[in-house]
């Protein structure tokens, strides 16, 4: 392992920790509390709730998706035309 791929997956995992620590922040600051009763809402705040929370899941698989393919393109190593 090159100095330039240890670097790339210290990224990934710094990556990683700050969209757990953020998203988690902003599932118990604004989706738990979120929403009125469910008796007076067109929307029930359930399903908000749910809503919310799948799409923070679906912004961390992407992240991660995306940091992956950056540290695969910046460390492939060039192969040889025979």
């Amino acid at each position: 392992m090159t100095v330039k791929s240890i670097y790339g997956l210290l990224v990934i995992v710094t990556v990683a920790w700050l969209l757990i620590l953020g998203e988690s922040y902003f599932f118990i600051v604004i989706v738990r509390p979120l929403g009125p009763p469910l008796h007076l809402a067109d929307l029930p705040s359930t399903v908000l709730k749910v809503l919310i929370t799948a799409g923070l899941g679906i912004l961390w698989v992407g992240v991660m998706f995306a940091m992956d393919s950056l540290h695969t393109k910046f460390t492939r190593t060039p192969t040889s035309a025979s």
